[in-house]
């Protein structure tokens, strides 16, 4: 450095200058950061979002805006990207470092309902014909709240989605009969049980199999309100409609 003459030194003097300038420049505040990113979110740019809320919680860690953050982020996994582990995720991280913020103690609630929460986002999908993603909640509900009170109404829908929205009857009658193995006793059991008598009948076309499981259903729950629907399957198994007496006006 001291063979350099004059000028060469106040060149590199002032590129060291300008550059430091250039580094100060591009540090951005929390809240420059944070109204980055839900501008991001406001032109539909969720991904990009996230990499703006990730540097202001990696730079600024204790600003009063990291809370936010978290919580934007855990809003951003679940209702944007429909990613409910890292959300979850999200809330979890917020409870642990800002406990008593007004963000984490709305984590706090949101973590104690979000069963309730998957299951109810899982009907807005399924309305919104966006079935991939509303099996892939059942599945996380499924997969992390096995003892949940929801998991046989979740089970069920999820055997309803493989068979009216898919239309993939084997997988359908395969998510029924788990309501049937895992949550005997309850509500959906013998609705999952019909619903596999009535698959085989009305779709399969598999007479004796539907027969096996009608007869089943009678001989389990004989006095439950599908009973006399069970019946009149079993009386008509393999019969078109104008061979029942009570159907035939719909084809005369």
């Amino acid at each position: 450095f001291e063979a350099l003459n004059m000028r060469d030194k106040m060149n590199i003097k002032l590129i060291l200058a300008l550059g430091l300038l250039f580094l100060i420049g591009c540090s951005k505040s929390p809240v420059e950061l944070f109204q980055i990113a839900e501008q991001k979110l406001k032109n539909k740019k969720p991904d990009l979002a996230l990499v703006d809320l990730e540097e202001l919680l990696e730079k600024y860690p204790n600003d009063s805006l990291a809370a936010s953050a978290l919580y934007k982020m855990s809003t951003i996994h679940i209702n944007w990207n429909n990613n409910l582990s890292s959300g979850f995720r999200a809330l979890e991280e917020l409870v642990n470092r800002f406990p008593t913020s007004k963000q984490g103690e709305q984590a706090k609630i949101e973590i104690e309902e979000f069963p309730d929460f998957v299951l109810n986002k899982t009907e807005s999908l399924r309305k919104k014909d966006m079935t991939k993603e509303a099996v892939e909640n059942l599945m996380y509900l499924i997969e992390n709240y096995p003892k949940h009170e929801l998991l046989p109404k979740a089970q069920y829908m999820l055997g309803d989605l493989y068979m009216n929205d898919l239309r993939d009857f084997n997988t359908a009658i395969q998510q029924y009969r788990k309501v049937i193995e895992d949550y005997a006793g309850s509500e959906q059991e013998p609705h999952a049980l019909f619903m596999i008598g009535y698959v085989y009948a009305n779709v399969l076309n598999d007479i004796k199999s539907a027969k096996i499981e009608y007869e089943e259903f009678l001989k389990r729950f004989p006095k439950h309100e599908l009973s006399p629907s069970v019946q009149f399957e079993i009386d008509y198994l393999g019969k078109s409609v104008d061979e029942i007496p009570a159907l035939k006006h719909i084809t005369s």
